[in-house]
Order: structure tokens, then C-alpha cells, then sequence
């Protein structure tokens, strides 16, 4: 391994990773808020295991993973920068809550409609961009102090277990409740605290800091599938014979997902490290450019399609709610998630037409 930075640029098997994660993420939200699908029940049956492990490890988890990449890869990683990043993404998570969330809930409980949560849990909740903002701020504060790799490794891995522990005091009562979240799990609405999911991040960048340094990638991809893919297979069947559920590493019901642990880490780690070299093989055989180009969209808009997709699909529940509560069957879950994509990249294209008219 060449110690000196010698593969730079944008890695083509990153965005095949980012492209894959928005169309399972897009599928999943679908899953969870429009369709018939109870997610509060364990998932039985092929398409609900496949869909809710594609949406374990490798949704948020490589989503985060792929965060940790790009911070080593980018040009702007000081800790002034990433300051400034955290805040933005803070604010951008915040403001997707307000419109999602708080907008609907106001209009829902004038209407007289039901609302299972408060105005505040709408505004406050800690999601995936509430994460990302405080992960940055961890990172650019450790950065900061010089710390090395291994040493912010071990200091995610302290911290998911000091947020485990934390989560076992009861703070419903408090407003602090929405302050704590942030950190670790305080309410039905807290889904990704940094506590529990600063591993991931964490984790792509000492990916990254090995990507970086490698002068030959099929190699490096060729020497990791193999051992991944052995250590997720034997993973599962060890974890099985110790009398243990594998749903409990991916499934929704319980909302096991989001109280990430040890276990949780190790599963992914094999999962994520077994689909990157299949990102890459895809990357470096399909030539078609007009695929190609589509899936270095995706990569490049990650961010932005995720924010425009949960506002289309919470204004679509609300408005089959207006209707009876109506909810898609099983077999329109993948067609629907797939037009939600569509619709999100028509939106975002359509306001940058509109932009530059303006600034024209």
C-alpha cells in the first residue's frame, strides 16, 4: 500500500453507491408511509426481508458511509469548513422538517384530523440531515485536535455505547428532549442521533484513506469481496445458531434500525464492504453513457433528491389521507417509488430552469 495520496478525483464506484442508496431510499419511504404495509410488524415473506435489508446497511448506513468518503476526498475538509457545512445541513434539516412535518401537522390538527405526534415532534425530529450536520461538527472537531483515524474510531464506537445507555433515561417530559436527540435516542421521533451513527461516517473515511493510497483498484476491490462476502455469510449463520433474529440487524418493527449497536456495526461494515467492489465492476463494464451520466446524477444530487422526495411523499399521504386513508398495495411499492424519483428530478430540474431564467 503506496503511503502517499495516489488515486484522487471522483470515484465513478462512489457514485454508482450514492445512486443505489437514493433509489432504495425513495422505495423505502414509500414502503414505510403510503403503502398497506404495516412496518410495525416484523417482516415476513421475500420482498419485505429484501427491501428492509436494502434499506438496513444499505441505506443510511452507506449513505453515511459515502460521507466519510467524500470528506476525505474533498478539497474543503478543513474544520472551518465542515463547520460551516454542519451548520448548513443543520439548517436544511430543520427547514425539511418544517415543511414535511410541521406545515401538514398544523393544517391535520385545524382540520381535526388525528395526529399521533405534536407540532414540536414535527419540527424537532432527528433525521438522517439533523445527523449529517452534527457529524460534521464531531468530525471537524476532532480534526481540529489532530486526531488520527483509529483514534476517532474508537472514540464513535465509546460514544454508541455511551448512547445506548443514555437512551434509557426518560426524557419525555422535558423540552430538552428535542436538544438530547440530537445526541441520543430520547423519543419515537429521534431516529438518527449522532451517538449512535458517528461510526459510519467514520468508517468511510478510513475506507477512503486506504482508496486513496491504493495504485491499483480491481486488485483492491478483487482482495476485499471475497473476505466480505465469507464474513457477512458467516455473520448470519453464527448470529442465527446463538438463537438470535438477523431481521433484528435491518428490520423496521421496533425500530431496531435506528438504535444502532456493536452488532449492527460489524453486520453492516461486511455488507457495505461486500457491495462496494460490485459498485466498482458496475462502474468500470457499463459503458453506456446515457446510464452512465444518469447514475453520476444521482451521485452528484444525492442530497437535494432526498430532500424533495420526502416532501412529495408526505403531501401524497396527506392527500390520500384526505381520501379515506387510502395506501398503495404491495406490488405498486417499486412503479410508485420509481415515479416519486422521476417527479423529484422534474422538480429540481425545473427550479434550476427558473434560476438561471432569472438570473439570466
Amino acid at each position: 500500500m503506496n503511503r502517499d495520496i495516489v488515486n484522487k478525483g471522483r470515484q465513478k464506484e462512489l457514485d454508482w453507491a450514492k445512486a443505489f442508496t437514493i433509489l432504495v431510499m425513495v422505495t423505502i419511504h414509500c414502503y414505510e408511509q403510503i403503502s398497506i404495509v404495516d412496518t410495525e410488524v416484523v417482516p415476513t415473506g421475500i420482498f419485505r426481508n429484501v427491501l428492509e435489508f436494502l434499506g438496513g446497511p444499505l441505506g443510511a448506513p452507506l449513505f453515511m458511509f459515502c460521507m466519510g468518503v467524500g470528506i476525505m476526498y474533498s478539497h474543503n475538509s478543513t474544520p472551518a469548513d465542515m463547520g460551516k457545512r454542519g451548520v448548513k445541513l443543520l439548517r436544511n434539516g430543520y427547514l425539511l422538517s418544517f415543511v414535511k412535518g410541521t406545515i401538514p401537522t398544523v393544517i391535520a390538527i385545524y382540520l381535526g384530523y388525528a395526529v399521533p405526534w405534536t407540532v414540536a415532534d414535527s419540527l424537532f425530529l432527528v433525521s438522517i440531515l439533523q445527523f449529517a450536520g452534527m457529524a460534521f461538527f464531531a468530525i471537524a472537531l476532532m480534526k481540529k485536535f489532530n486526531l488520527s483515524l483509529p483514534v476517532m474510531m474508537g472514540i464513535s464506537l465509546v460514544l454508541s455505547i455511551i448512547g445506548g445507555e443514555l437512551a434509557n433515561i426518560d426524557l419525555t417530559d422535558s423540552w430538552t428532549q428535542y436538544l438530547w436527540g440530537l445526541f441520543f435516542n430520547t423519543n419515537d421521533v429521534t431516529t438518527f442521533p449522532l451517538f449512535r451513527w458517528l461510526y459510519y461516517p467514520i468508517f468511510g473515511m478510513i475506507f477512503a484513506y486506504f482508496l486513496q493510497r491504493t495504485e491499483d483498484k480491481s486488485r483492491f476491490y478483487r482482495r476485499i469481496f471475497p473476505v466480505a462476502l465469507f464474513c457477512t455469510i458467516a455473520f448470519s449463520i453464527i448470529y442465527v445458531a446463538l438463537g438470535y433474529d438477523i431481521r433484528s440487524m435491518y428490520m423496521l418493527s421496533g425500530r431496531v434500525i435506528y438504535k444502532q449497536s456493536l452488532l449492527h456495526y460489524v453486520f453492516a461494515t461486511f455488507v457495505i464492504l461486500t457491495a462496494m467492489p460490485l459498485h466498482y465492476v458496475l462502474s468500470e463494464k457499463v459503458k453506456l453513457k446515457s446510464f452512465s451520466g444518469a447514475v453520476a446524477y444521482l451521485g452528484k444530487n444525492l442530497d437535494v433528491i432526498y430532500l424533495v422526495q420526502w416532501v412529495i411523499i408526505v403531501y401524497l399521504q396527506s392527500f390520500l389521507n384526505i381520501f379515506g386513508y387510502i395506501r398503495i398495495t404491495v406490488p405498486y411499492i417499486i412503479p410508485v417509488g420509481m415515479l416519486v424519483l422521476i417527479s423529484s428530478i422534474g422538480a429540481i430540474e425545473l427550479g434550476r430552469l427558473i434560476k438561471r431564467k432569472k438570473t439570466a
